[in-house]
């Protein structure tokens, strides 16, 4: 297949097909979508060999993120900036806010090489979307996400340890009668903190009721998750002393769920996050989670990928990072 098949398959002038693989020139909205739908229908791939003869290394590195408004991926992309710009390389943020659309427009972006390699921190919703992005042929180092084949290196925390250590914590305060609040399990990781907890509670033979266990299965706001699903909670008749969510901003939720409601943390219930995003520590009563080290991640991803760019192919598959548990305010011992 040629751009010339593209054009025709599309219904739009050679020249604009050109225009939008080189980005030489803007393209309308329509008819990218237009171009995007004929190149996914041909399966075409364009020669980027010939072409990158031509073209010096854009000394730009991509990062690609759900979500702009998310603190957790704020502290992943300082770690990748500041480590790009002190290696001459500027960072160009791509956002999807969970469309499927933009994740089209991303992988589009990577195959014109716009960027010399990219760092993911996001599991595509659209599966298809990796093997378009590894035909690229541009490196790739996955952040926060689980790997996919063995071209990538991964940088993820030790999700399990995470929530064993938030487990044992509660436990060793005393309390047995705990629950599990979730947004929606579209990643891995968040699939294995919700296996952890399950897994731990059944060794340790504690109460595991499913009223107690609540996981939100539509995409909305993570604060709207949990305070939702505190609310939810709370109208059970018998609640658990203490709830483990699956992340700060859940958690910072369920807080809100609780207090609004009358129910004291931490003498009524206990609540631990999962992030240790900044907002943690200011909320009333600072919340006690387990910290991923964020800033490390993404330092970490991007000197992975600097290796790439530089020859090396010497990266482990898979780097685990150490989970903390901070301690502060939102969890009190039972009598």
């Amino acid at each position: 297949m040629t751009m010339r098949d593209v054009a025709k398959e599309a219904g739009v002038a050679l020249s604009t097909v050109s225009h939008f693989l080189n980005g030489t020139a803007p393209v309308a909205p329509e008819t990218r979508k237009k171009i995007l739908e004929a190149i996914e229908r041909l399966n075409y791939r364009p020669d980027f060999t010939a072409r990158n003869l031509k073209r010096q290394k854009t000394s730009a590195l991509g990062l690609f993120i759900p979500d702009v408004t998310n603190p957790f991926y704020a502290e992943l992309a300082q770690g990748v900036t500041d480590v790009a710009q002190g290696a001459g390389y500027s960072v160009i943020l791509y956002a999807t806010s969970y469309k499927e659309k933009l994740e089209e427009s991303f992988v589009s972006l990577v195959e014109q090489h716009q960027v010399d390699g990219v760092v993911i921190a996001y599991s595509f919703i659209a599966e298809r979307l990796w093997g378009r992005l590894a035909s690229s042929g541009v490196p790739a180092v996955l952040v926060d996400v689980y790997p996919t084949n063995d071209l990538w290196p991964s940088v993820v925390v030790d999700n399990e340890k995470g929530v064993e250590k938030a487990l044992r914590y509660l436990v060793s305060l005393g309390h047995t009668d705990i629950g599990y609040l979730s947004e929606p399990p579209y990643v891995l990781s968040l699939v294995k903190r919700q296996r952890a907890f399950l897994s731990f509670m059944k060794r340790k033979g504690l109460p595991l009721r499913d009223e107690w266990v609540l996981v939100e299965k539509t995409q909305r706001n993570r604060v709207e998750i949990g305070f939702t699903l505190g609310k939810k909670l709370l109208k059970e008749k018998k609640r658990p002393t203490a709830v483990v969510a699956s992340s700060d901003l859940v958690a910072v939720g369920a807080l809100k769920a609780f207090l609004s409601s009358g129910v004291r943390v931490p003498e009524d219930i206990s609540v631990v996050g999962f992030d240790d995003i900044l907002l943690a520590s200011y909320v009333h009563p600072s919340l006690t989670t387990v910290r991923q080290p964020k800033y490390e991640m993404g330092r970490t991803g991007v000197e992975f990928l600097l290796q790439f760019l530089q020859g090396k192919n010497d990266c482990p598959p898979l780097t685990l990072i150490e989970p903390v548990l901070v301690e502060r305010d939102s969890c009190q011992g039972r009598g």
